[in-house]
């Protein structure tokens, strides 16, 4: 990234789980560093959203939140100064409503992602979106998200339904979903996704279509990925996207991208680093091969 803040942010983290002690020792030892760091960030956010749902003061339900701030470093073969940094908060507040949340990010959403899906090569995101969020469940795993907030500089209304199946030791997905930007226009999606479940692995094919309707032609994407459960900290997956679109002047990007990421949980359940090797052959560089690696510092909080 460019502004130097970020950078700081990094330091602040590296410096954090550097100096985090056994988590074992005696109650009277001053807290690890890193601990401090994630109840000062839990405690701020679940003091807003109470603030924020403070209307109802006879309503016993407290508004919560949680979210994720990921830091990530991206050297590849053309750019070896690519920094990225991605934050998620989401409130939930039940005294206005059981099924209302004020979700922040800096991260697009706006395009379907596939499952376990990774996309380093992606622009930066640096606004910050804002969204109301409605969610309605008609049983136990399929849902309807209705969303009216503000990204990519302008105000948008969304619709999504998720609909789940299983059978034996297989699961399927569809994702339907309508969006409205203010300035783009309309952009109708779906996507799919089947999985096969092994003993600890997995297999995961998915596929999406999405039209905007300020851009020439449709977004498809096609990935197959197996994921490996090392143990219970450890997680591997590996996989290969297909990626295609055209931008408002009908030029064609494509994409063809091989990865394996590594992800591990470093500090009790809640910090994870990722390593993610990657070669990528992008339209855009006439295909020509590029080698890249992602490293992230994952922390999550709330509830």
């Amino acid at each position: 990234m460019k502004q130097p803040h970020y950078f700081l942010i990094v330091t602040l983290f590296m410096c954090c789980y550097a100096h985090a002690e056994d988590e074992t020792q005696p109650v009277e030892v001053e807290r690890p560093r890193l601990d401090l760091f994630q109840n000062k960030l839990n405690t701020m956010m679940q003091d807003t959203a109470s603030w924020l749902d403070d209307i109802d003061e006879h309503n016993d339900k407290k508004a919560s939140s949680y979210g994720y701030l990921l830091l990530s470093w991206m050297p590849r073969t053309a750019d070896l100064d690519d920094f990225d940094v991605k934050l998620k908060v989401a409130f939930d507040l039940p005294k206005i409503n059981d099924k209302l949340s004020l979700i922040i990010d800096n991260d697009n959403e706006d395009e379907l992602l596939l499952d376990y899906e990774s996309d380093p090569f992606k622009d930066n995101q640096d606004n910050i979106n804002l969204a109301f969020q409605y969610a309605s469940d008609f049983s136990k795993s399929n849902n309807i998200k209705t969303r009216l907030g503000v990204s990519r500089s302008q105000l948008y209304v969304r619709s999504e339904a998720k609909f789940n199946w299983q059978l034996d030791n297989m699961g399927f997905e569809l994702k339907p979903r309508i969006d409205y930007f203010y300035e783009d226009g309309w952009g109708p999606g779906l996507k799919g996704a089947m999985a096969y479940y092994l003993k600890n692995s997995a297999f995961s094919f998915s596929a999406s279509w999405q039209k905007i309707e300020k851009e020439s032609r449709s977004r498809r994407k096609v990935g197959l990925f197996h994921i490996l459960k090392v143990n219970q900290k450890q997680l591997l997956v590996s996989g290969i996207q297909y990626n295609k679109s055209n931008n408002k002047n009908d030029e064609s990007n494509e994409t063809y991208y091989l990865s394996m990421r590594y992800r591990h949980l470093a500090y009790k359940s809640w910090f994870y680093i990722e390593v993610e090797p990657f070669l990528d052959f992008n339209q855009v560089r006439d295909f020509r091969r590029e080698f890249g690696i992602a490293i992230s510092l994952i922390s999550y909080y709330g509830s």
